[in-house]
């Protein structure tokens, strides 16, 4: 990346939320003196719908606020967009949450009183990045296949890489169907490990990822003995026979086009088409 285009004054649509109202308009004045189209909201429980409303290349959130907090608006908004560069504003020596809130997908922090060309800088790095991605979908016209393997232990707590693992290549590929895809790992991953592998760490789970124009197939094979494949058709909720597991195998059912199962049971495969969405 050239050091002249982080410089560059890109214009965004940017969210800002903070309790502080003069703070709220100081920043909201600066940016939109730089060009940028700005939202300004007081509380965080109203940006939140605000959010879900409207596209913005950018969010710029006050870590310490009422009724939801900095932490809060990451998680919730990573919800729904998990791709939305998200700045965390903490005051200059209160940088304890910071750390976590990196962890929980945030772009980058910034101090309390501000550095305007600190504020600029990081501003203008985050909305690159926002742009980058959303550039990236033309390139997916070109796609013909690909193709991911990986192997996890059989542990409950992989759960949330493996999903943001897949989130973002469904994402980079272009699929709209995000939730039912991540739903639908979700539950299949559990089975795996809770019911397929019992929970025992020295198996693992096997995930396989196909990607093509049209489609995406997701194979998630445990160690189990397997277990009585289930008749799809006449499968109904409460069906004693697969009451282990059978709300998982419901739900897959219902998010995505296709389920198949090898002959043993342990290992499913989920296809989920582009033209479906």
């Amino acid at each position: 990346m050239h050091e002249s285009a982080v410089k560059e004054n890109i214009k965004g649509r940017i969210l800002i939320i903070d309790d502080d109202e003069a703070i709220l308009r100081v920043l909201s004045k600066f940016l939109e003196l730089e060009g940028h189209k700005v939202t300004s909201v007081l509380k965080s429980v109203d940006a939140l719908e605000v959010f879900k409303k409207n596209v913005f290349d950018l969010v710029i959130t006050d870590m310490y606020m009422p009724e939801m907090d900095g932490l809060d608006v990451i998680r919730n908004f990573k919800d729904v967009n998990m791709n939305v560069p998200i700045i965390i504003l903490t005051a200059a020596g209160t940088i304890s949450n910071v750390i976590q809130s990196l962890k929980l997908g945030a772009f980058n922090y910034m101090t309390k009183p501000f550095n305007i060309n600190e504020v600029r800088e990081i501003v203008n790095k985050a909305l690159l990045t926002s742009f980058i991605h959303q550039s990236q979908k033309g390139f997916i016209s070109f796609l013909t296949q690909s193709y991911s393997k990986f192997r996890v232990p059989s542990l409950i707590d992989y759960l949330n890489p493996v999903v943001f693992y897949i989130n973002h290549l469904v994402d980079f590929f272009g699929f709209k169907s995000l939730w039912q895809i991540q739903l639908a790992v979700t539950e299949a991953f559990t089975n795996a490990v809770v019911h397929g592998n019992k929970n025992d760490q020295s198996k693992n789970v096997e995930i396989e990822l196909l990607f093509e124009k049209d489609l995406v197939k997701i194979s998630i094979l445990d160690e189990g003995t397997g277990f009585k494949i289930p008749d799809l058709k006449e499968y109904k909720l409460n069906d004693d026979i697969y009451a282990s597991s059978g709300r998982g195998i419901f739900l897959m059912n219902s998010y995505m086009d296709e389920l198949l199962f090898n002959d043993k049971g342990n290992r499913i495969t989920m296809i989920k088409r582009r033209d479906s969405e």
